[in-house]
């Protein structure tokens, strides 16, 4: 992606609100091979709890539990960093581009591109979890902010660990 995703899909989205019936499928179809695209990276990135105290890392149960929660964000972090400005552009491209093909009349369009807002949502929470944390723990959720407080501890140990290795 290197910076160009974002971009790349605005600029789709725009040529989607002049040209409704092709251009509105070029762009569904690019948000779809993007999707895909990370959602296979996410699935790569594996569920399996993190395991507490054992090495390389020796994370406590706290940092376990975040890095097992968010282990695409931890284990592609440069993936994950490109990826959130995509997600993000997405996200707003489908708030304003949908209300505007139903205005144009196209319906199917306009459907595919409203629904993947859920999408968008459920690929932030994986790809930038420190928003979605943050947003908890404002709410006066005491485990996101719980994970809050062990996320930079969790990425210095991994750091560290990562230089020791080299």
């Amino acid at each position: 992606m290197g910076g160009f995703g974002a971009a790349v899909m605005l600029v789709l989205a725009g040529w989607a609100a002049l040209d409704p019936g092709t251009m509105a499928w070029v762009y569904i179809g690019a948000l779809i091979a993007f999707e895909l695209w990370l959602a296979r990276r996410v699935a790569a990135a594996g569920s399996a709890p993190v395991a507490a105290g054992e090495p390389p890392y020796h994370f406590t149960a706290e940092e376990a539990e975040l890095v097992g929660r968010y282990r695409f964000y931890f284990t592609y972090p440069r993936a994950a960093r490109e990826a959130s400005p995509v997600l993000a552009a997405l996200g707003l491209s489908t708030l304003l581009l949908a209300p505007w093909l139903t205005y144009k009349h196209a319906f199917v369009q306009a459907l595919l591109i409203g629904v993947n807002l859920f999408a968008v949502a459920r690929f932030t929470k994986a790809v930038a979890p420190l928003m979605v944390l943050g947003m908890a723990a404002s709410r006066g959720d005491r485990a996101a902010l719980r994970m809050l407080e062990s996320h930079d501890p969790a990425w210095s140990k991994i750091r560290s660990s990562k230089e020791a290795s080299q």
